[in-house]
């Protein structure tokens, strides 16, 4: 098993392994012994066993084991279910000493994370992420967040969890296409700021599996990169943002198809446009977008071309937390596996991304 720590002010340990859910008991015990525990997951994940493994692995030390199982999707991420989660945690007395469990993947953790952080004003959760997109991305950080009609992660609040619990064996039991999705994650944190990353993806032989025995290493990597920007910049500010690269579009296109484009595949479309962008603005080799769609393509992430109009992406990525007043903040590749932030006028953001957005489309119809 791996541990990494997370050295903010209030840190936390994230813990990988193999088969770590049946030892939830030993690994957790300092943060459920004696304590109401409430855990939400979702019918797939409920469907593998994992609820039941987890509350069986954790019923000798909890005082007592709530299981609250909702729908799976992006549309979860509602105000409607905070209202029935915070409800629930109120009629069975939950005080600021009692937790909560987010077991599943990115939704589960942001919807459990947020209420969380507004129930008696803040009180402890558990992340037990069981897919690879979860694992290295939003169940580290501290970021929770609902959506909007407007938008995707308009409604939000930075709450860490006390600790995060990784059992890579979970993603076994995924569908290729989910497992696929953690793989743009994957690629983005090699673009971004590892390129001896993004370059033994694209030097495999095969593509990354669920069952690949590196995975553990791989998430570790990928913890230590999201740590390191949270410890320089825990609340979104600056250096944080690189975070993002890819996410600007694939929210809005996530948005605009009612999340009919799942997250992945809507994020890796937006790191294959900005890259475009970037190779524009600056001398880059003519093979890097070769090369980066051939990556894309390997884990099947590129579903395009989308018929949804450039108006209705700008008007959702004008919504984005991203703008700042007249500006938008992106996130463009300066090399192989090194980004910068860059700050445009909103007007000629989205002049640049309407042109480039419809000839994108023309030249693939």
């Amino acid at each position: 098993m791996e541990k990494i720590r997370i050295p903010i002010e209030q840190g936390y340990d994230v813990l990988i392994g193999h088969g770590l859910l049946d030892r939830a008991g030993d690994l957790i015990k300092n943060q459920v012994q004696d304590r109401k525990v409430l855990l939400v997951t979702d019918e797939h994940v409920a469907e593998q066993g994992y609820a039941s493994r987890v509350t069986h692995a954790i019923k000798s030390v909890a005082e007592v084991i709530h299981v609250k199982v909702i729908p799976p999707g992006e549309k979860q991420k509602s105000l409607s279910n905070v209202e029935e989660l915070v409800e629930m945690l109120a009629s069975l007395n939950f005080s600021r000493q009692d937790c909560l469990i987010a077991l599943g993947g990115g939704v589960i953790g942001d919807l459990v994370g947020f209420v969380a952080s507004i129930y008696l004003r803040g009180i402890d959760f558990i992340q037990i992420p069981t897919t690879l997109l979860a694992a290295i991305d939003s169940s580290v950080g501290g970021k929770t967040a609902v959506d909007l009609p407007q938008g995707k992660n308009l409604v939000g609040a930075f709450h860490h969890p006390s600790v995060v619990l990784c059992d890579v064996a979970t993603f076994e039991t995924l569908p290729a296409a989910i497992f696929e999705e953690g793989c743009s994650e994957l690629i983005k944190y090699g673009m971004i700021m590892k390129p001896s990353l993004l370059q033994e993806l694209m030097s495999r032989e095969q593509p990354l599996t669920a069952q690949d025995p590196e995975l553990v290493r791989l998430v570790k990597t990928c913890v230590e990169m999201k740590s390191s920007v949270v410890v320089e910049d825990e609340f979104d500010q600056g250096l944080r943002q690189l975070l993002n690269y890819g996410h600007t579009l694939g929210h809005a296109l996530e948005q605009v198809s009612q999340y009919e484009i799942s997250h992945g595949r809507a994020i890796a479309t937006g790191m294959q446009l900005f890259l475009q962008m970037a190779m524009q603005r600056r001398e880059l080799p003519p093979d890097y977008l070769t090369n980066f769609t051939q990556l894309l393509d390997d884990y099947h992430l590129l579903e395009g071309p989308y018929v949804y109009s450039a108006k209705d992406l700008n008007q959702a990525m004008l919504n984005d937390k991203k703008r700042r007043r007249h500006t938008m903040t992106i996130v463009l590749p300066s090399e192989f596996g090194r980004c910068e932030l860059i700050e445009l006028p909103v007007v000629e953001f989205s002049q640049w991304f309407e042109k480039e957005w419809n000839a994108d489309v023309s030249t693939k119809n």
